[in-house]
């Protein structure tokens, strides 16, 4: 009896687990066919057509192999445009997460009318890129411009300062215009895991003594190290992806051209498609590499062992 009893129960439990098992697939299913429709397929198709030569003014599509990958190597114009996303990468990256860390901290100290500061830091990144660049193209204009106007009060000769003439600080001017608009997302997801520090922890800090500036380095900053983590990668993404404030403020300048903007002009100007798939993939590959350094940073700090 015992016997049939034990063994009546695992019949169930697996049938149980059977059931779940079941239940799980087919509630990932969707996802997974979405992914499958809208990612997988479309990289797949655009990694095949990069082994392809694709003009829309020549028939056919020989299959060229690895031609456009190489093409990379003896591109002159192509190797700039990829130093010009570096430093655009590790500016804004650096100045989004150290002003953003900060600007979550001020925000976390407010106590009446919080959302609503929250709500006017938050607008830059709400509005179009190509929006907030043109505000900052007549905040950067040469005569009438604020930024010029300002300086100009102070006593600086920035009178007719053109922004723009000089490689180093156009390249800070559209960073600048970058982290107005991409910052705000730092410091919600910073805000958020700083709103989720237990409160006592501050208390026992303040019973021993601690500073402000102690309990942000040894207490705060600690805890919201992985958010902080994810913020970086959202960063490292989006400046790899920068195209709007560049395009917009600078044009097809050779001196600020990120490697996105290299690709437009190849795709859609030079129509070499096939070439821009491959230059494409091979952004995306590097932004992904790049972002899996926080990940697994994130992964380290919050697997429980």
């Amino acid at each position: 009896m015992t016997i049939a009893i034990s063994a009546g129960g695992r019949s169930k439990r697996g049938a149980g687990v059977k059931a779940d098992t079941t239940l799980g697939i087919l509630l990932v299913l969707p996802i997974l066919i979405t992914m499958a429709a809208l990612v997988f397929f479309p990289i797949g198709r655009t990694v095949w057509d990069s082994l392809h030569r694709i003009n829309p003014m020549q028939a056919g599509t020989p299959f060229v192999g690895l031609e456009n990958y190489n093409r990379m190597f003896s591109d002159a114009q192509l190797g700039t445009t990829w130093v010009n996303t570096l430093l655009y990468v590790v500016l804004a990256v650096m100045a989004e997460t150290v002003f953003g860390v900060l600007a979550a901290a001020l925000i976390n100290q407010v106590k009446v009318g919080r959302q609503w500061l929250l709500a006017a830091v938050v607008l830059p990144w709400a509005l179009p890129g190509v929006v907030n660049a043109v505000i900052w193209l007549w905040i950067y204009q040469p005569g009438a411009g604020l930024l010029n106007g300002i300086l100009s009060a102070m006593g600086l000769p920035f009178e007719n300062h053109v922004w723009f003439n000089d490689r180093t600080s156009a390249i800070i001017a559209v960073t600048v215009v970058h982290v107005w608009r991409m910052m705000p997302l730092t410091v919600v997801i910073v805000l958020a895991a700083m709103q989720s520090v237990p409160a006592h922890l501050y208390e026992a800090a303040r019973i021993d003594g601690a500073t402000r500036t102690q309990m942000f380095t040894l207490v705060t900053l600690p805890l919201v190290r992985s958010a902080i983590a994810v913020a970086m990668t959202n960063a490292t993404v989006n400046a790899f992806n920068l195209f709007d404030e560049a395009w917009v403020l600078a044009g097809s300048s050779l001196e600020t051209r990120p490697v996105l903007v290299q690709i437009y002009l190849e795709t859609f100007q030079n129509l070499r498609f096939s070439y821009g798939m491959a230059l494409s993939l091979v952004i995306t590959l590097v932004s992904l590499l790049v972002s899996l350094v926080y990940v697994l940073r994130v992964y380290r700090n919050t697997r429980f062992d």
